[in-house]
């Protein structure tokens, strides 16, 4: 990881599963309010765009093996035959990923593994990421100590949001906080590396003591978050607008299956929203059907 390369790797999957944790959130939010069912968060989603037998595959889980391993291996056979420690610590990243990814699809399979064990184990892989680069500081120039603090913030505020989910998982708003922290820590990979090594002329490559250096990054990290808050609104407008059909009907005029609601979906986590629901977990509900908001307003 020590180019652009090996920091735009990294940055490109966690943009990509950010963005997929957002899309899938959002999708299951509005198609639980138009159902009328509770949102439930799970650790991994289902694709939506797949079909056939493709459906009850884990393909969140086997897309995490595969590329976790790949990044394990590139880091590793790109730099023998003797790598630094400063690559190990990267392949480490990389393998407790891919563990993560070996417990979602294990649990998909039904092994009797205790409930939570896929929320267990991506706090794990953000855990040991996060200490990773806390230790991954020493006798560096200070603003390449600041924007790896940075990016260790992101990481354990991550950590953070995960585990408050796995305890509310009715709670849409921390499903994307969770996506937002990891495409933020996806667009700050590639800002890494564009300013350790995306200027190979001196003229136009940081000076890395310079501790005004340390205030021009953190400005540049605050415009990070911003767009990354904007993309999110961006694409909870667009799909609030693709699921604002009735009830029963998807957008290509389809029949919506209010069987697997009524039945539990197991990938989904959809659940019909009942009478008893109402009374016994009234503060938990994510939102108040129609007809009691008329009720309400009369």
């Amino acid at each position: 990881m020590g180019d652009l390369k090996g920091h735009a790797l990294p940055g490109s999957l966690f943009l990509l599963y950010g963005l997929w944790w957002a899309v899938c959130a959002l999708r299951r939010y509005f198609m639980c309010r138009r159902a009328g069912s509770k949102y439930i968060s799970t650790a991994t989603f289902s694709c939506p765009c797949s079909c056939g037998p493709l459906v009850r595959l884990p393909i969140e889980g086997f897309v995490k093996v595969g590329l976790s391993s790949c990044g394990m291996f590139l880091e590793i056979f790109m730099n023998l035959p003797v790598p630094s420690m400063g690559i190990i610590q990267h392949a480490t990243m990389y393998f407790f990923f891919m563990l993560s990814g070996v417990v979602d699809v294990v649990m998909h399979y039904g092994v009797p593994l205790p409930q939570g064990c896929d929320y267990v184990s991506v706090m794990l892989a953000f855990t040991v990421e996060g200490l990773l680069f806390a230790n991954h500081l020493h006798g560096r120039p200070v603003v390449d100590v600041n924007i790896h603090l940075l990016l260790v913030y992101v990481i354990f505020l991550t950590v953070l949001v995960i585990m408050v989910e796995a305890k509310y998982q009715r709670s849409a708003l921390l499903s994307l906080c969770r996506s937002f922290l990891v495409m933020l820590q996806g667009s700050w990979f590639w800002a890494v590396g564009i300013i350790l090594y995306g200027h190979p002329d001196d003229k136009t490559a940081w000076d890395l003591e310079d501790h005004m250096g340390v205030m021009q990054a953190t400005i540049y990290f605050s415009w990070h978050c911003a767009f990354h808050f904007i993309l999110l609104f961006t694409l909870a407008a667009i799909l609030a607008c693709c699921y604002r059909l009735p009830a029963g009907s998807h957008k290509n005029g389809t029949e919506f299956p209010l069987s697997r609601l009524e039945n539990g979906d197991k990938e989904e986590g959809y659940r019909v929203l009942t009478a008893a629901d109402d009374e016994e977990e009234g503060s938990d509900i994510e939102f108040v059907k129609p007809l009691e908001k008329g009720l309400l307003k009369s």
